[in-house]
C-alpha cells in the first residue's frame, strides 16, 4: 500500500511555480476553486518509491500578510491543513524579492517541513554568480535544490529529497530571523503572554503570532479580539509598540519589515552573492532601457499585439479553410448517408443544420484561438507582460487605477471570467472593483470566430487590421470609463505600490503549449457543453412552428428576432442579427453557431457561412456588429464572475446595464458616421 504525503508549492509570482508542478505531476492534476473563494486551486498527483505525492499548487505570493485573497488563501492552507512539507519554489535570479516570503515560511515555526527550490538556475549560471548553496541551506537550516523548471533540470532531485526530508525530518530544521535583542526581547514578551490563549497556542507558533500582532496583521488581530483573554495581550502590544516606537522612531511593521531584508542583504553578502551583481547591467537592464522607455514603450506594445493579431488571424485563416473544405465534405457525406438509410428529414436537419451547423460554424475557428493563447502565453513566459503593465503604469494612474490592474485586462484576451478572478491580487478594494467593471470591454477569446468571420468575409487582406483596431477600441472604452467610474462612483488615490519585472527568459515550445492547451482545453469544453446546447436550442426554435418553414420570420427564431429588431434597426440590423445578439448573451461564441443554423449553411449545396453572411450584410454592418459584440452585455459566466467578485447584484446589474448602452450608443455612431461618409 502507497504512503501518502502531503505537499504544498508556494512561490512568488514569475518565480516558475506553475512550470515545476508541472514538471512533477504531468497531466495527472485537476483544477478547481478553493472553498468559499474563486482562486484557483490546482491540485496533482504523482507516484514515487512508494510514495504517492498529492501535490497543491498554492496562489503566487510575495508574502502570507493575508491582505490580498491569495495571500489568505496560501497561509490559511499551510496553517489549517498542516501539508508534510511545503516547497518554496525561489526565482534564484531575484533572490533578495524571493527570500521574503522563504522567512516568512520559516517563521510559521511548526511540524512542517521546508525545501527551498531555487529554480531559473541557469540563469545564475549564465550570470556567472558564484552562489555557495551548500552553505546558503546550512545557514537557514533548510536543504536547497536547484532547478531548470523549463528542462526539467533538477526535478528527480527534488522527488529524491521529498522523501528524504519525510523519512529523515531532521533534514529540515529551520533558522529563523533574529531581529536585534531589543525587538526580540518584546517578542519573547508577547510570545510568552499568547502562549496563555489557547488558540495561539494549538492553532498558530506563539513566535509566528506575536511577529504578526506587532506587524498589525489583520485576521491575527480580528483573531486575538475574538478570545475572552485579550485584554492583558492587548494591552502589551500597545505598550511594547509604543516603545518601540520611542527606541526605533518607526512603526514596529516597518521595523520588523527593515530587519527581514537586512538578514537577507547579510545572508547574501556571506555567500558571495552581491560580488558578483554589484555594479553590473544585465541583458535584461540593457534591454528594459527600450522596452520600457517612454518614447519606445507603448510603440512597442502596440506593434507586438498588432502582430499577434495578424499571425492569429493569417496562420489560423489557412488552417480554417481547410478544416471548412473538411466540414463541408462531411457534411455532404452524412446527408448522402441519412438519405440511404432513409433517416428522417428532422434527424437529418438537427444533426446538419443544429449540431453542425452550430458547433461546426465555431469549430473551424479553434486554430485562430489556439494561435491568440499561444502567442499570449509565449510573452507572459519571456517575462513580456509584467513590462507590458509597468509601460501603462502612467496611463492606468491618469485614469485613477496603477500598472498592477492592467495584469487582469491583459488576461481578458484570453478570457474575461479569470480577468475578473485576477482581480483578488489587488489590495484596494476601489481598484478591484474598477477593474472588474471595465474588463468586460477587453475583447476576449470567445469573440474571435465573430472577428474571424466578419473581417474575412469583408475586409480581405486588412482583416487583421482591422481586428487589431477592435481591440484597441476595447481598451480605450475600458480607460474612458474607468476615468468616469472613478469621478462618480470612487474618489481618491489608489494605494502605491511596487511592481516587479522578472528576468527575460527564452520561454520553451513545451511551456507554451501547456499554458496554451489549459486555456484552450476550457474553450473546446463549452463547445461540448453550452455551444451544444445552445446550437440544439436555436435549432428547435428555427425548425417549429413547422408549417412556417425553417430558420423563417415566422419560426419562433424569426419571431424572437422580429421583436428585439426595432430597438437594433437604427444599428443597420435586422431580425437575424438580432437573434444572433440575443443568443450571444449565453455565450458569445454563440453567435457564429447562430447564424450557421438560422442562414441554414450546413449542407453542402448550402453554400459556405462566409457566402451567407456576404448576402446578410455590408462592410459597414460588419464593423458596426463587431462592435456591438465587442462592448454589449458579457456572457453568462463573466456576469456570474462579476457578481462573485464584488458580492453584489447592484454591480453584476450595472455592468450589464452599462454595457448595452455603451455598445447602443458607439455602434449607433459607427453606423451613422459610415452612411455620413458614404460607406453604407
Amino acid at each position: 500500500m502507497e504512503k501518502e504525503i502531503n505537499i504544498a508549492l508556494a512561490g512568488n509570482p514569475n518565480s516558475g511555480k506553475t512550470t515545476v508542478f508541472n514538471d512533477l505531476t504531468g497531466a495527472r492534476q485537476h483544477v478547481g476553486n478553493w472553498p468559499g473563494v474563486t482562486v484557483e486551486k490546482k491540485v496533482g498527483l504523482l507516484n514515487h518509491k512508494g510514495y504517492k505525492f498529492n501535490i497543491v499548487d498554492l496562489p503566487g505570493v510575495y508574502s502570507l500578510s493575508a491582505m490580498s485573497m491569495d495571500e489568505r488563501v496560501a497561509r490559511d492552507y499551510i496553517i489549517e491543513n498542516s501539508p508534510d512539507i511545503v516547497i518554496d519554489i525561489i526565482d534564484s535570479s531575484n533572490l533578495e524579492r524571493n527570500l521574503y516570503l522563504a522567512l516568512e515560511l520559516i517563521e510559521l515555526g511548526f511540524k512542517t517541513k521546508l525545501i527551498f527550490v531555487f529554480n531559473m538556475y541557469d540563469i545564475v549560471k549564465k550570470r556567472k554568480q558564484d552562489v555557495d548553496i551548500d552553505y546558503l541551506s546550512e545557514l537557514l537550516g533548510v536543504p536547497i535544490i536547484t532547478t531548470v523548471g523549463t528542462t526539467g533540470k533538477g526535478i528527480d532531485k527534488l522527488k529524491e529529497k521529498i522523501v528524504e526530508v519525510y523519512e529523515n525530518p531532521q533534514e529540515s530544521h529551520p533558522k529563523g530571523v533574529n531581529y536585534g535583542d531589543e525587538l526580540e526581547h518584546e517578542i519573547k514578551n508577547l510570545e510568552e503572554k499568547l502562549k496563555e490563549i489557547e488558540v495561539f497556542k494549538e492553532k498558530y507558533a506563539p513566535r509566528w503570532a506575536a511577529i504578526k500582532l506587532l506587524e498589525e496583521d489583520n485576521e491575527i488581530v480580528e483573531e486575538l479580539n475574538k478570545q475572552s483573554q485579550n485584554r492583558e495581550a492587548k494591552e502589551l502590544i500597545v505598550k511594547i509598540k509604543g516603545h518601540l516606537g520611542k527606541v526605533f522612531g518607526d512603526n514596529s511593521d516597518i521595523e520588523i519589515s527593515d530587519r527581514k531584508y537586512g538578514y537577507i542583504s547579510g545572508l547574501l553578502r556571506e555567500i558571495g552573492y552581491f560580488d558578483t551583481v554589484m555594479d553590473r547591467q544585465t541583458i535584461s537592464d540593457r534591454i528594459d532601457l527600450i522596452i520600457t522607455s517612454r518614447i519606445a514603450g507603448i510603440p512597442i506594445f502596440l506593434l507586438l499585439m498588432f502582430i499577434t493579431f495578424q499571425l492569429t488571424f493569417q496562420v489560423g485563416g489557412y488552417i480554417q479553410q481547410w478544416m471548412e473544405r473538411g466540414l463541408g465534405l462531411l457534411s455532404a457525406s452524412l446527408d448522402g448517408m441519412m438519405a440511404s438509410a432513409g433517416v428522417p428529414q428532422w434527424i437529418n436537419s438537427l444533426l446538419l443544420d443544429g449540431v453542425l451547423g452550430g458547433v461546426g460554424g465555431v469549430l473551424i475557428f479553434i486554430p485562430n484561438i489556439f494561435i491568440l493563447f499561444f502567442i499570449i502565453s509565449f510573452l507572459e513566459d519571456s517575462g513580456y507582460m509584467a513590462r507590458a503593465a509597468f509601460i501603462m503604469d502612467n496611463i492606468m494612474h491618469k485614469i485613477g487605477l496603477h500598472g498592477k490592474s492592467f495584469i487582469p485586462l491583459v488576461m481578458g484576451f484570453g478570457c474575461n471570467v479569470p480577468a475578473i478572478m485576477a482581480t483578488r491580487t489587488l489590495e484596494d478594494n476601489k481598484d478591484r472593483i474598477v477593474t472588474i467593471l471595465i474588463s468586460p470591454f477587453i475583447s476576449c477569446s470567445a469573440r474571435i470566430p465573430i472577428y474571424v468571420l466578419l473581417a474575412g468575409a469583408f475586409f480581405g487582406a486588412r482583416a487583421g487590421l482591422v481586428i487589431f483596431s477592435l481591440y484597441f477600441l476595447g481598451i480605450i472604452v475600458a480607460i474612458l470609463s474607468s476615468k468616469l467610474f472613478n469621478k462618480i462612483f470612487f474618489k481618491g488615490l489608489s494605494k502605491p505600490f511596487v511592481m516587479e519585472l522578472p528576468p527575460y527568459r527564452l520561454p520553451t515550445i513545451k511551456g507554451a503549449v501547456i499554458h496554451m492547451w489549459e486555456r484552450g482545453s476550457e474553450f473546446l469544453k463549452k463547445m461540448g457543453t453550452v455551444i451544444l446546447v445552445g446550437s440544439v436550442f436555436i435549432w428547435i426554435l428555427g425548425a417549429f412552428p413547422i408549417e412556417a418553414g425553417y430558420a423563417s420570420r415566422e419560426s419562433y427564431a424569426g419571431i424572437i428576432g422580429e421583436f428585439i429588431s426595432p430597438v437594433l434597426k437604427p444599428l443597420g440590423f435586422g431580425w437575424v442579427e438580432s437573434i444572433a445578439l440575443f443568443f450571444g448573451f449565453v455565450a458569445k461564441e454563440i453567435v457564429v453557431g447562430t447564424f450557421g443554423v438560422v442562414l441554414n449553411v450546413s449542407e453542402g449545396a448550402g453554400g459556405s457561412l462566409t457566402d451567407a453572411i456576404r448576402n446578410l450584410m455590408t462592410p459597414l454592418k460588419a464593423y458596426t456588429f463587431m462592435v456591438f459584440t465587442l462592448l454589449y452585455t458579457p456572457c453568462i459566466g463573466t456576469i456570474a464572475a462579476i457578481k462573485r467578485e464584488t458580492n453584489s447584484y447592484k454591480w453584476m446589474f450595472f455592468s450589464i446595464g452599462y454595457s448595452l448602452v455603451v455598445a447602443w450608443v458607439l455602434s449607433f455612431i459607427v453606423f451613422r458616421l459610415g452612411i455620413l461618409f458614404g460607406l453604407g
